[in-house]
């Protein structure tokens, strides 16, 4: 699934001044749609960064917002690395169904066309990846959700790949959001620019108690029980550690189905 990108660059999608529309199957979805920040293996390019991301000047005292050792409490700290009790353990169920994927010998293949029969655009798909879906009346994509969700990427100057072509509602755009503002955020801390720090803050926490929170935690447990190999279930699992653990920091219930 690619990432989201500038506000206002050209993409390979129709003409930008396209409108929503509430055409398409309840179970659409792009072949290659996967979810957040885990990609298929072997797919000819890496998602590593540098080996030095992180900026060269000492953090400032803000930092200890994001869990700074030595500077935060340890409740902060506490927070910033844990979640809660049931999201520690699906990140650990998570790793450890990777680590069985490895020991099964799972193909690049067979783990294609699991995350195809999950997500794609086949008749088949077991599970829609967009929020209009799952929370639309119709069941059906470029709903109302899709609309604020592109309204939300527009507030950080971002937009959607293949804009008015897919829609911007897909889980892996609306996690990778959520990765941005972030790395916003920590910026802001680092720059000493506390205001742009809370501002960024408030809008992940809206974003996050509207939209992921509304939807995701059903469509990811609808996931585990279709997913046919450890690689998908661990990446599932991985996803809903991921959720708690920002539900947990921005003080968000996370009412798992």
């Amino acid at each position: 699934m690619a990432a989201l990108e500038p506000e206002g660059k050209d993409s390979a999608a129709g003409p930008s001044n396209a409108g929503p529309s509430n055409a398409g199957p309840s179970n659409a979805g792009p072949s290659n749609a996967g979810l957040p920040s885990a990609g298929l293996p072997n797919s000819g390019s890496s998602s590593a960064g540098p080996s030095n991301p992180g900026p060269s000047n000492p953090a400032p005292a803000g930092a200890a917002a994001v869990g700074e050792a030595g500077t935060a409490d340890a409740s902060t700290r506490t927070r910033w690395h844990g979640g809660t009790d049931a999201g520690r353990a699906a990140t650990g169920a998570g790793m450890e169904q990777i680590r069985e994927s490895a020991r099964a010998g799972e193909t690049p293949e067979e783990i294609r066309r699991d995350h195809d029969l999950l997500y794609g655009d086949t008749a088949a798909a077991r599970v829609a990846p967009y929020e209009s879906v799952h929370r639309g009346v119709d069941g059906l994509v470029f709903g109302e959700a899709t609309l604020e969700v592109r309204a939300a990427y527009q507030a950080l100057s971002l937009q959607a790949p293949k804009l008015n072509q897919e829609p911007d509602d897909h889980i892996g755009l609306e996690f990778d959001f959520m990765a941005q503002l972030t790395l916003q955020v920590i910026d802001a801390l680092y720059g000493d620019d506390a205001a742009r720090a809370e501002k960024l803050m408030t809008h992940g926490t809206d974003f996050l108690r509207d939209h992921l929170l509304a939807w995701a935690p059903q469509m990811l447990d609808l996931a585990t029980q279709h997913a046919q190999t450890h690689f998908m279930k661990g990446v599932v699992l991985l996803s809903i550690g991921a959720l708690d653990s920002y539900a947990e920091l921005l003080d968000l219930p996370f009412e798992r189905p």
